[in-house]
């Protein structure tokens, strides 16, 4: 009687644990985020997408992010995938969202720069199921100027608007155009080639309508674009298309 009574509890305290939320995140980059120099020439910086994962129940979530102070100029929000679709919400007001166990979501943010400066934010996440929120903090700050010594990009990469929904323009501004080829190159997030454009001197943008090669229309999700000189890829960025 006395071990069936052990065995019993165990499995309650089993029950237990196993109806609570567990979250596991990855972020593919330094939280303390240091941007473009800001040049007298707003930009909108887009960050790559992190994922979290639900690897306790399904839940019903809410995540919102909050900031501390921020230049009066800026602004923020973010942008989700979950299930194939995705949504941009602002800052404050939380977002709630129904979290299956074993699902991924992906989260970005997106900040207006218009002047030089820094901001800290946060990601705070609750759910019945959580024992505490969780809580990521992140930071943005504007690098240094393109004039600096210090900078050594080879080339300025930047798309607007990000999201988008029919076309999005990819600006680009070589510091040397003594290239033997140029070239932007949009992939799938299967890394398979959607769409390429030779770049020449004279080009400082091209526009993506959201199709491919053949002129089919590319559904909506996560894309990566790159820029390459010389043969050798300098550097990649994100696109998210919806519909």
């Amino acid at each position: 009687m006395k071990k069936m009574a052990i065995v019993f509890l165990s499995l309650m305290i089993f029950g237990v644990i196993s109806l609570q939320a567990d979250l596991a995140f990855d972020i593919p980059f330094d939280p303390d985020v240091v941007g473009p120099a800001y040049n007298d020439s707003s930009y909108i910086y887009v960050s790559e997408y992190f994922s979290i994962v639900n690897n306790g129940v399904t839940d019903h979530f809410t995540v919102v992010l909050e900031y501390g102070s921020m230049p009066p100029d800026w602004s923020i929000m973010f942008c989700h995938i979950l299930n194939g679709s995705g949504a941009c919400h602002l800052p404050v007001y939380p977002w709630n969202f129904n979290f299956a166990s074993g699902d991924t979501l992906f989260l970005d943010f997106t900040i207006n720069v218009n002047s030089a400066g820094s901001m800290d934010f946060t990601y705070t996440f609750t759910a019945p199921s959580l024992t505490t929120p969780y809580v990521l903090d992140f930071s943005y700050t504007t690098g240094v100027s393109v004039d600096d010594p210090q900078s050594n990009e080879k080339v300025l990469l930047k798309n607007s608007p990000n999201p988008f929904s029919e076309s999005t323009s990819i600006s680009f501004n070589l510091k040397n155009s003594a290239h033997r080829g140029a070239e932007i190159t949009i992939y799938n997030l299967q890394g398979k080639c959607v769409k390429t454009y030779d770049i020449t001197p004279d080009m400082n943008s091209i526009t993506w309508n959201g199709k491919d090669e053949k002129g089919t229309a590319m559904p909506s999700g996560v894309y990566y674009y790159t820029i390459s000189l010389d043969d050798e890829i300098t550097k990649t960025k994100k696109l998210l298309l919806l519909k």
